[in-house]
């Protein structure tokens, strides 16, 4: 298994094998450069987890992102599945079909968006059968957890484009949740609890400790201002007296 980055996918490079039947519906492989195309996804936010134990089919994790790369790597996949059905379509159904005709019976992924446009909300397919996840889904140290242990949280997937499913009425892009990884985005890791070691003989400062050398330097500064005007004085009743003389 090649995993590649959505950024590095080109929808140029995909390529679709011939419809072959599987159960009640037609399956048309995806491959990109001979490869099963399996594609990372940016930091993901989970907003809740929906498994339908009645149709295990409809399960899906919602999730939000600010990545509109990613978001338009998804609908230009839709778009190239649209392409290609057109393209192909004598050769895959032995006639032409218009491209609006293939364009009305295609269900492309649902994005909403924020009011700001800046937050993109769209829902993934989870893999269930008999109401069991077939995917893994991992911790930061790659430990295998429950699922229940990412709602809410952010995360990185490892996602399966298996090709195009083609129905009765419709078709669309079959693609379902291989891995999941918990990610940790804060920048700061701030411990919950009070955790300095505290020293029991450690001393208390001693707010005096330098009353004694200060005391010093103010007496000794104290005295030479003593001796200086001393001396001034001195100085002062010479030059006096010599006046006097003369």
């Amino acid at each position: 298994m090649s995993t590649c980055s959505f950024k590095d996918i080109s929808c140029d490079d995909l390529t679709f094998t011939h419809p072959e039947r599987l159960g009640n519906c037609y399956m048309c492989n995806l491959y990109y450069d001979d490869n099963l195309v399996y594609v990372q996804t940016p930091i993901l936010e989970i907003n809740n987890i929906e498994i339908n134990n009645d149709n295990n089919d409809e399960s899906y994790i919602n999730i939000s992102c600010d990545n509109k790369q990613f978001i338009d790597f998804l609908l230009e996949m839709d778009e190239n599945c649209v392409k290609s059905t057109f393209n192909n379509s004598y050769e895959w159904f032995k006639k032409d079909i218009p491209y609006e005709a293939i364009d009305n019976m295609y269900n492309e992924i649902d994005v909403e968006m924020n009011e700001e446009e800046t937050i993109y909300y769209t829902k993934l397919k989870l893999p269930v059968i008999n109401n069991k996840i077939q995917c893994n889904t991992y911790n930061r140290d790659q430990d295998i957890i429950d699922i229940d242990d990412i709602n809410g949280k952010n995360v990185i997937m490892i996602l399966h484009f298996k090709g195009l499913k083609i129905l009765k009425n419709n078709f669309y892009l079959d693609c379902y949740i291989n891995q999941i990884k918990l990610v940790d985005t804060n920048k700061y890791n701030i411990l919950d609890k009070y955790s300095i070691l505290e020293d029991s003989d450690e001393e208390s400062i001693d707010e005096n400790m330098f009353s004694d050398e200060l005391f010093e330097i103010q007496e000794k500064e104290k005295l030479e201002k003593l001796k200086s005007e001393k001396l001034e004085k001195i100085n002062k009743l010479k030059e006096e007296l010599e006046n006097l003389n003369n």
